[in-house]
C-alpha cells in the first residue's frame, strides 16, 4: 500500500469546522501571540531606562500606520483571549455546558470582541 497519498490528519477533511473547534484553536493561537508580545511590551517599557534614543526610536515605530495595524490585530487577539478565559471560568461552574448556551456565549465573546476592537480603534486613530 503507498503511503504517499493517505493524507496525514483526516479528521480534519471528515468533520466540518464547528464554533467551538474554531475556538479552541483560535484560543490557543491568540495564547501564543499574546505571550509572545509581552517581551516587546517589556522591551518598549525598558527602553525608557535606556538611553532617550531608544525610547523615541521604538515610539516613533509604534506611532506609523503600520504598527498601529498590528496593535489593533494584537488587541483582536487578547481581547479573545481573555474572553475565553472568562467563558473557560464559567465551563468550570458546569452551568454553561449546555451546547446552545456555549453558542450563545461564543457569539457574544465575538461581539464583544468587536465591541471592544473598535473602541480601542477609535482611541488609537
Amino acid at each position: 500500500m503507498n503511503n504517499n497519498i493517505r493524507p496525514l490528519s483526516p479528521h480534519l477533511q471528515i468533520h466540518k469546522p464547528l464554533l467551538t473547534m474554531v475556538f479552541s484553536i483560535t484560543h490557543r493561537i491568540s495564547a501564543i501571540i499574546f505571550f509572545a508580545s509581552l517581551v516587546l511590551i517589556a522591551l518598549w517599557i525598558s527602553s525608557f531606562y535606556f538611553q532617550e534614543n531608544f525610547f523615541n526610536s521604538i515610539s516613533l515605530i509604534l506611532n506609523s500606520f503600520i504598527a498601529k495595524i498590528l496593535i489593533l490585530i494584537w488587541i483582536v487577539c487578547v481581547n479573545h483571549f481573555i474572553l475565553n478565559e472568562l467563558k473557560h471560568l464559567l465551563w468550570s461552574q458546569v452551568k454553561t455546558m449546555d451546547l446552545k448556551i456555549v453558542y450563545k456565549i461564543s457569539y457574544m465573546i465575538l461581539s464583544l470582541n468587536f465591541f471592544l476592537t473598535c473602541l480601542v480603534g477609535v482611541v488609537i486613530f
